[in-house]
C-alpha cells in the first residue's frame, strides 16, 4: 500500500534553511500510523529567532538551549521518509523548500520525492470554501488544530488527505512551484513569475524593481508560492517599494501558508 507523509516546518527567520521545528505525519494503509515533531537549532552558533515568527510559532531560543542542529535529528526523520510514496505540505512549495534549503546547509544528499500540496488538494475537493487555508479547512471538517504546532498542523494535513479520499495514483503531477498541471492557472502565474524574476536579475531585460514588482503580484494573488515568498522579500528589503514589515510578514505568511 501507497506510504504518505505530511510535513510542517516551522522557521526561525526568512531564509529556508533556518528551520527550527519539524512535525511528520504518516499515513500507511488509509490510516494515520504515527504523528510526532522535532525541535532544533538554526544555523550559526546563536540562536536567533525573529520576534514576530515567534508570536507565529511559540517557539523560543530557550526552547531550543539544549537541542541539536538539524543534521543531529536527520538520522531519525530520515527513517520516516524511507520508502516514500508520496509527500504532502499544506502549500507545499514552502515545506519542500526548507527540507532542501536545510539539507543543502548540512550537506545532506536528498533523493528526489514526489510532492502534492493539500491547498490544491482542498480547493479541488471544497472549492465553496471561502480560503483554502489550514484552519478554514481544518474547519470546515471538524478537525483539531493547533495551528503552528508542527505535529498538529502535519497531522492536519495528513486527515485533510485522508478526508478527500484523494488517490495517490489519480492524483496530476506537480512542479517545483506547488501548483498542479490540472490548474488553469498554472501556465499564467507561471510565466508572471518568470517574467517578474527576469526584470528582478535583469536577465535579458533591463533591470527594473517596479516592473518585478508588479509581474510577482499578479503570480503572488494567483497562489504562487514562490512569487509570494519573493514578493515578502522585496517588501522586507525596500527593493523597489518602501519598506514595509507589514506587507512583507504578509506575503511570507501566504508563502507559508
Amino acid at each position: 500500500m501507497p506510504k504518505v507523509v505530511a510535513l510542517d516546518f516551522e522557521t526561525a527567520n526568512y531564509p529556508r534553511d533556518s528551520a527550527i521545528a519539524l512535525g511528520i505525519s504518516v499515513i500507511e494503509d488509509d490510516l494515520i500510523k504515527e504523528t510526532r515533531s522535532w525541535l532544533f537549532r538554526p544555523p550559526g552558533k546563536s540562536i536567533y529567532i525573529r520576534e514576530d515568527f515567534i508570536k507565529i510559532h511559540g517557539i523560543r531560543p530557550a526552547d531550543l538551549k539544549d537541542k541539536p542542529h538539524f543534521h543531529g535529528v536527520w538520522p531519525e526523520i530520515e527513517v520516516y521518509l524511507e520508502n516514500v510514496d508520496l509527500l504532502i505540505a499544506h502549500n507545499a512549495g514552502f515545506d519542500r523548500s526548507v527540507l532542501y534549503g536545510v539539507a543543502d546547509r548540512y550537506g545532506i544528499a536528498l533523493p528526489r520525492y514526489n510532492w502534492q500540496c493539500t491547498v490544491n488538494i482542498a480547493r479541488r475537493t471544497w472549492p465553496h470554501l471561502a480560503n483554502h487555508k489550514l484552519p478554514t479547512v481544518c474547519e470546515h471538517l471538524g478537525i483539531q488544530l493547533k495551528h503552528h504546532d508542527p505535529a498538529s498542523d502535519a497531522e492536519a494535513c495528513s486527515k485533510i488527505f485522508l478526508c478527500s479520499e484523494t488517490s495517490i495514483e489519480q492524483m496530476p503531477a506537480e512542479d517545483e512551484t506547488g501548483l498542479t498541471s490540472a490548474s488553469p492557472e498554472m501556465d499564467t502565474a507561471m510565466a508572471q513569475y518568470r517574467l517578474g524574476i527576469r526584470y528582478y536579475n535583469g536577465q535579458d531585460v533591463s533591470q527594473n524593481y517596479a516592473k518585478a514588482l508588479n509581474w510577482l503580484r499578479k503570480a503572488a494573488e494567483q497562489g504562487h508560492v514562490k512569487a509570494q515568498s519573493h514578493l515578502g522579500d522585496m517588501y522586507h528589503k525596500g527593493e523597489g517599494v518602501p519598506q514595509d514589515h507589514a506587507e512583507a510578514i504578509k506575503w511570507h505568511e501566504r508563502a507559508k501558508r
